[in-house]
């Protein structure tokens, strides 16, 4: 691959999320059973936390109304979905934060990632930073295929099962 700066990383993040999302929009249509149009209309008048509460609750029910499945997999189905849940936390902190450009010690560039948070419970606001090299983006890269291709593999399940 061609030198490969943070800001590219950032950009791979968001697409890779972004597919991510939408895998998870396919699966509410198949889950759903019936008009995918409406199914894609509800689905988009949702926030993502909650398209996954509804994914995990279809996928259950799913589940249960058949003979052919395996019962067990919701387990796996709903760990899926915390998982899901988290990496739909980290892109919100990479798309609301600030960033800068930064050279480390050894003259390397990546960025500087700002991101203020109101603690309520204390009473504060967090102020919080992370400096970013190309590879710092490589675990959480990592994460969203692994998530992704566990995803793929539910659906195909689903499909298998109908």
């Amino acid at each position: 691959m061609p030198h490969t700066t943070a800001y590219h990383q950032l950009g791979r993040f968001i697409v890779a999320f972004q597919h991510l999302e939408a895998a998870v929009n396919d699966l509410l249509e198949l889950l759903s059973g019936g008009d995918c149009e409406a199914t894609r209309i509800l689905a988009n008048d949702l926030e993502y936390g909650k398209r996954l509460n509804t994914a995990d609750v279809l996928f259950a029910r799913f589940v249960d109304i058949r003979v052919n499945t395996d019962a067990a997999s919701k387990i796996g189905f709903h760990k899926l979905m915390v998982e899901l849940r988290e990496l739909g936390e980290r892109r919100n902190d990479m798309v609301h934060s600030r960033y800068q450009p930064w050279i480390d010690v050894h003259g390397n560039a990546g960025l500087l990632r700002m991101n203020s948070k109101l603690r309520g419970k204390t009473g504060q606001r967090e102020e919080l930073e992370e400096e970013l090299q190309p590879d710092a983006f490589d675990a959480d890269l990592d994460r969203l295929a692994r998530a992704a291709a566990r995803l793929e593999e539910f659906r195909l399940k689903v499909i298998d099962w109908l």
